[in-house]
């Protein structure tokens, strides 16, 4: 899935999705052809789990220590 479709699927702004990838909280694969994010089902997981420990007010330091995520 490209940005704008997962960003309309989650709820969320389709720049709150780049943020994710530039901290390195959820970073997608690339496109080859044109270098665009493409979402896996995957990522969708662990969107879904970034958006839950988000509205349970966790920041998103924690949330990258809960999730295992390489920096944030």
């Amino acid at each position: 899935m490209n940005v704008k479709e997962v960003a309309k699927l989650a709820g969320i702004s389709v720049r709150t999705l780049h943020h994710y990838d530039k901290i390195g909280l959820l970073v997608p694969t690339r496109n080859a052809w044109n270098d665009y994010r493409d979402y896996s089902d995957d990522d969708l997981d662990k969107l879904q789990q970034i958006c839950f420990f988000k509205a349970c007010g966790f920041p998103l330091t924690e949330i990258q220590h809960l999730l295992g995520s390489s920096t944030v």
